[in-house]
């Protein structure tokens, strides 16, 4: 039987190759043991940085720390009560959500409307995104139901200066409308020169799809070089985008500061007619859960 003799040189050959292969295993073994660290409030898209700027993810009461509960009458229907006791936190869909609950029967509603106390306006050069995660359903009895088998709801989720309105404007990111057996979703914006005098009437109504379960909704408001563009997202896909062309009246540079607010109308004013409040169904209880809200800035 022969035996194979290892020169030296080959010896000194395959000692380096083995300690080369061993070395690049082992940084191979250490980077993939290694946890991947995300920044938490600070994520590179192609504008520059988002930075982020106010963060509710309404875990416990303190939440309500930030946002002031409204005690009155909805402005565009009286029988809609709004109620400083109405939005709860409780835990839904495995995770902890601000609750906003539409009951009553008649002529007397009560639900839940909530403004943020932080406000925000994009400086020239700036772009500011406004993102909540919602969902929309009601229950009859123990039995949960879709939102389109109710009549008479109207969520909104929106931006707005109250004072004066709409003298800075407002966005409403979404507005939902059931009507028993079918839902209609829009974004909108309103502007008047003057206390009261919304000069765009509906013109700036945009109508889209949203079926049932959850949805992230997205305002982009952005002053780029003096030109503010309005831009609404659903789930990440555009479903509206405004500029001052969208009406003559429009002056998009003229709105804000704005806060942020959340609320479960129920029923409609004569004037408006979107509803024949003799018809409302909101079974049980009709509700809004809100996971999240969040608002980031860059520059552009």
């Amino acid at each position: 039987m022969s035996t194979k003799k290892t020169t030296p040189v080959l010896l000194a050959i395959f000692v380096v190759v083995t300690l080369i292969l061993s070395c690049k295993k082992s940084e191979t073994q250490e980077a993939a043991s290694s946890p991947v660290s995300v920044p938490e409030k600070k994520t590179t898209f192609a504008d520059g940085p988002w930075v982020r700027q106010f963060t509710e993810n309404f875990d416990d009461a303190s939440s309500f720390d930030r946002w002031t509960r409204t005690n009155r009458a909805d402005y565009n229907s009286s029988i809609c009560n709004y109620q400083w006791s109405n939005p709860t936190i409780g835990n839904y869909d495995w995770r902890s959500v601000l609750i906003l609950t539409a009951g009553g029967s008649g002529s007397y509603y009560t639900s839940g409307h909530v403004k943020s106390n932080y406000s925000f306006k994009p400086a020239n050069n700036e772009k500011y995104r406004v993102s909540a995660q919602i969902k929309l359903i009601a229950m009859n009895g123990a039995t949960y139901l879709d939102f389109n088998q109710t009549y008479g709801a109207w969520p909104a989720f929106w931006t707005v200066q109250e004072t004066a309105w709409p003298t800075k404007g407002e966005i409403d990111i979404m507005e939902g409308y059931s009507f028993g057996g079918n839902a209609n979703f829009a974004s909108n914006l309103f502007y008047g020169n003057s206390s009261g005098n919304n000069q765009l009437g509906n013109t700036c109504q945009r109508p889209f799809s949203v079926n049932s379960g959850w949805h992230m909704y997205d305002e982009y408001w952005q002053n780029q070089n003096g030109v503010v563009t309005v831009t609404i997202q659903l789930d990440g896909v555009t479903v509206s985008t405004y500029t001052n062309s969208a009406n003559g009246n429009l002056q998009l540079q003229n709105f804000g500061p704005h806060n942020i607010i959340l609320d479960l109308c129920v029923g409609s004013n004569a004037n408006i007619g979107i509803f024949n409040n003799a018809s409302i169904n909101l079974y049980s209880k009709t509700m809004m859960w809100i996971d999240y809200v969040t608002v980031d800035k860059c520059t552009i």
